[in-house]
């Protein structure tokens, strides 16, 4: 289930286009795919999510993954599944703007992207 970055991109411009809100979720891919972190990260859309893994083969659903929901208000959520129990699982909502400099964030407290140097 995992798709190039370029597809993903093309998915949420095409919901701008058609007058969604989510102009923060498109910025984010772009962000994304201009990084040194578009070799490290693999993902997959559901619906308007933005489902992001370490590991190219990984099948959808079947370990750990972080899931990035838009709000459509201004916000986007960050949401790591590694349980099953909401409870337990890390999430932050931050807005859009703040999007990328949190998932950097997230990269760096999980070591899933080694920085260049």
């Amino acid at each position: 289930m995992i798709v190039p970055w370029e597809e993903i991109e093309e998915r949420y411009r095409d919901l701008v286009e058609s007058g969604a809100n989510a102009h923060g979720m498109l910025r984010l891919v772009e962000q994304i795919k201009a990084s040194p972190y578009v070799r490290g990260l693999h993902a997959w859309t559901s619906m308007h999510d933005l489902c992001v893994v370490q590991v190219p083969g990984a099948d959808a659903y079947e370990g750990p993954y972080l899931r990035i929901t838009p709000f459509f208000d201004g916000r986007i959520e960050f949401r790591y599944v590694d349980t099953y129990i909401t409870a337990r699982q890390w999430s932050r909502v931050v807005k859009e703007e703040e999007a990328f400099s949190r998932l950097e964030r997230f990269i760096d407290q999980l070591h899933w992207v080694a920085r260049e140097t």
